[in-house]
């Protein structure tokens, strides 16, 4: 029988296992992944606004201290509740959380329930995801023995948008953003 020392390890490793594989398989379509801690969040976020010229930003409510340090973002707009599409459309970027991270094909999963706007997700051209360990899912089929059946539709997301329709070139950004950031706090 293991010792408790023993099982901890292992959970930690089988952990450490997941965080790499979905970070393997997130940054080979595109996605970029960095791995943060509450300190540096605002840091980290402050730099991707700087490196990608974002003024305005949309900011989901995310009922922790992470509000805290959102408030103080280096941009000339937040938007925290839009009043139309339109007024989504026009944001650089936006900040949500996400519901599961599944590991073996570095996907983010949105369940979409009356406090997350679906256009947040798909029409800003920078998406910004915060996300913590217990998010992960090391595979599809453990992720729908989990998920809670209380939504109207899910978003799975792997990578920026992209599309090959034109003369067989791929593009980015055609139909949803065209960069994703997945930051990780540990």
């Amino acid at each position: 029988m293991k010792s408790n020392i023993a099982k901890i390890k292992s959970k930690y490793n089988a952990g450490m296992e997941l965080i790499e594989k979905f970070k393997f398989e997130f940054e080979r379509v595109g996605g970029v992944f960095i791995k943060t801690s509450h300190k540096k969040v605002l840091d980290d976020i402050s730099n991707i606004i700087t490196i990608e010229n974002v003024n305005q930003i949309f900011v989901e409510k995310f009922e922790n201290e992470i509000d805290e340090v959102l408030k103080n973002l280096p941009v000339s707009q937040i938007i925290t509740q839009p009043h139309s599409v339109e007024q989504l459309a026009s944001v650089d970027a936006s900040i949500t959380g996400c519901d599961f991270l599944i590991a073996e094909t570095g996907t983010i999963v949105f369940t979409h329930k009356e406090n997350r706007f679906k256009s947040s997700l798909l029409l800003p051209r920078i998406h910004i995801v915060i996300a913590d360990t217990k998010k992960f899912c090391p595979t599809f089929e453990e992720f729908f023995t989990k998920i809670d059946k209380n939504f109207d539709s899910i978003f799975m997301v792997t990578g920026p948008s992209r599309t090959a329709d034109i003369e067989k070139v791929i593009v980015l950004g055609v139909h949803g953003p065209q960069k994703i950031y997945l930051l990780l706090i540990s």
